[in-house]
């Protein structure tokens, strides 16, 4: 039994919340590179590709929740889901490169003071703007996630985020600066590098224990097996398998009833199994039970 979802609507919310983080980034993008060089400091331009690398991802999100919200179909009997799986993979990545290309610049400065920046109160300004316009993208695009159980909207919620915490070092070392400090500049822009690679292993890590069939923790699975046994009619279960899909639980279990019952019986008893599984677990997408009488075994 599949969930019933309103796939169109949430593919309304979706977009809505992309297109805002698109102009939002957009322009912090532009504006912090500017305000970086202007006011000289290494840690904003660092910052600002971090706008720009959120302006990428959320252009592969829009296409993403696009394809991932069709039906399923022919081909895709399970739907379009696993499409936000692999675009949240591949935003990891991209993370990832950028914040490695910010270590290595950084340690390039390291060895050549000379090249040290020293920021002014533009950059300092500029900084507080973005952590003020990311802070509230992050909160708006974490609640359609939520909303819509899309753990890629979620993920690109969290680059907002970490780009508000990005800016939050810069501040505090283009202020150390000005005081004196000229390597905390530099300091926070390998702090934010390592907060973006962080964030970029993270999203990797998750994605491909999903595109690879990882099922359901221990804890989680218990839970399962408690509410299956609630259920009036169902003696035990035998297999029970789970995976994920773009947010959701795809779910099969082998169920074991008295030997004696009516086919139409038994196969009410599992429809009642299928509805308590749906209705308990929201994640929860689709569930597969499958009949058995006990074995000889089981005392029957």
């Amino acid at each position: 039994m599949r969930r019933d979802r309103a796939d169109q609507s949430h593919w309304a919310a979706k977009k809505r919340v992309t297109l805002v983080g698109l102009a939002a980034n957009g322009v912090l993008a532009v504006g912090k590179v500017i305000a970086g060089v202007a006011g000289q400091s290494q840690a904003l331009v660092a910052d600002g590709v971090h706008s720009f690398s959120d302006l990428a991802s959320d252009g592969l999100v829009l296409v993403a929740v696009r394809w991932g919200s069709e039906s399923a179909d022919q081909n895709h009997p399970y739907g379009h889901a696993r499409i936000e799986t692999a675009a949240t993979a591949v935003i990891g990545v991209m993370l990832m490169v950028v914040a490695a290309g910010f270590i290595m610049d950084a340690s390039a400065r390291v060895l050549d003071p000379e090249r040290l920046l020293s920021p002014g109160w533009l950059a300092l300004v500029a900084a507080v703007i973005s952590v003020l316009i990311n802070e509230g993208l992050f909160r708006y695009t974490l609640h359609v996630g939520q909303a819509t159980g899309s753990s890629l909207i979620k993920a690109n919620a969290w680059h907002s985020r970490s780009d508000a915490l990005s800016s939050l070092v810069v501040i505090a070392g283009v202020a150390g600066t000005m005081i004196g400090y000229r390597w905390l500049d530099l300091i926070a822009a390998l702090i934010v590098a390592l907060m973006i690679g962080r964030m970029g292993w993270r999203f990797l890590a998750q994605s491909v224990v999903e595109l690879v069939d990882t099922g359901l923790s221990e804890a989680r699975e218990r839970k399962l097996d408690e509410l299956i046994r609630s259920v009036h009619g169902v003696r035990d279960h035998g297999s029970l398998r789970t995976r994920q899909m773009g947010g959701r639980i795809l779910m099969d279990v082998e169920v074991v009833m008295d030997g004696d019952l009516s086919l139409s019986a038994a196969h009410e008893i599992a429809h009642r199994l299928e509805r308590h599984l749906l209705d308990q677990v929201p994640e929860l997408d689709d569930v597969v039970v499958r009949m058995q009488p006990p074995s000889s075994d089981d005392g029957a």
